[in-house]
């Protein structure tokens, strides 16, 4: 698999130096990436990630950053199926509707926080259910706002996001710095 991860330049330099770490997102814990598979969807996910970076940006998330800039790390994740979780399978995902109904009124935070604990708390149950050690998984997710679409949404649907849980199995494979994205 392959993903585009955006963010600034400061911090895309110091992955590059350091690799990635795991933070909170609202589908769990781990590192984020607009997946694809086909190598003539690079510019699609990288275009994602450009996406994500002006959102965060907009918010003051790199505010502190010595380089605020656009930047765009392309790598090869390399999980096999049997430890790769896809959120997007009808069971899978019907199996996490029922999960979120009755265990989301329970937790306490902040919208995003629940949502991230919750998403955390199904793949746990799930990989005692199964016996099983996720080392990522596959998610739809909305595209950032302001992301120039290709084709109408309606037609493509919500892009891939993978969530890395075990960075071991993340390759850089370039970091493009892009300025003002």
């Amino acid at each position: 698999m392959n993903g585009a991860h955006g963010t600034c330049v400061s911090r895309a330099r110091s992955i590059c130096g350091n690799g990635f770490n795991a933070s909170n997102g609202r589908r769990g814990n781990g590192v984020y990436f607009w997946g694809y598979l086909n190598q003539s969807l690079e510019s699609y996910a990288k275009s994602l990630a450009m996406a994500w970076w002006r959102y965060s940006h907009r918010k003051g998330d790199y505010s502190k950053d010595s380089d605020s800039n656009c930047a765009v790390i392309l790598s090869g994740i390399s999980i096999s199926e049997d430890h790769f979780l896809d959120l997007e399978h009808q069971a899978i995902r019907e199996k996490f509707i029922e999960y979120s109904t009755k265990a989301y009124a329970k937790l306490e935070g902040e919208e995003d926080e629940k949502l991230c604990t919750m998403y955390d708390m199904f793949v746990q149950e799930l990989e005692s259910e199964l016996g099983i050690e996720f080392k990522g998984i596959h998610v739809k997710v909305q595209a950032p706002k302001k992301f120039e679409k290709t084709l109408p949404q309606d037609i493509t649907g919500q892009p891939s996001c993978y969530i890395v849980k075990d960075v071991s199995t993340i390759e850089v494979r370039c970091l493009e710095e892009l300025g003002n994205g």
